[in-house]
């Protein structure tokens, strides 16, 4: 091999590994939290980094999101309900958490509950059940984005 080309190989060598350490340096930051790409997850709301979708709550620091329903049908319909309780019911008569004037929904329908970092929905027997993108389900652990629909009423989960 002549020596220019060595020259040439060495060179791109050590062009690729400055490149390498600036890209790895640029994702940590000097505070250790990068800012998320889209699809990667999203920004603890506590210490600032990278979380996975699929984490609860944030591996670094332990914060983990609240929730609300987006109400997006129904008689409560541009409306938000935050889930700040351990148990969210939902049902037709005083004394749930939502209550909904409708006769599609039972006195006691369902409920939401903080379950494992995240949050559960759960038929409570009722007669014409609780649906959640479009499958009728006795239990869930809800998603951002899942649509629940309660007799005529459909919200919209989200975490914050």
């Amino acid at each position: 091999m002549s020596n220019s080309v060595l020259i040439y190989v060495i060179a791109g060598g050590a062009a690729v590994l400055i490149l390498a350490i600036l890209l790895i340096s640029r994702g940590s930051g000097s505070g250790g939290a990068a800012a998320p790409r889209k699809g990667a997850g999203r920004a603890c709301g506590n210490c600032k980094r990278t979380m996975l979708p699929t984490w609860p709550s944030c591996m670094f620091c332990g914060w983990a999101p609240g929730a609300k329903l987006d109400f997006i049908a129904g008689p409560m319909q541009g409306q938000s309900l935050q889930l700040t309780a351990d148990v969210t019911t939902i049902g037709s008569v005083a004394g749930n958490t939502v209550v909904l004037a409708d006769p599609a929904v039972s006195k006691k329908h369902a409920g939401i509950r903080k379950a494992e970092g995240g949050f559960e929905l759960a038929d409570f027997g009722s007669t014409n059940g609780v649906y959640v993108n479009g499958q009728k389900v006795p239990k869930k652990a809800l998603v951002p984005g899942d649509i629940v629909r309660v007799g005529n009423t459909e919200a919209v989960f989200k975490l914050d």
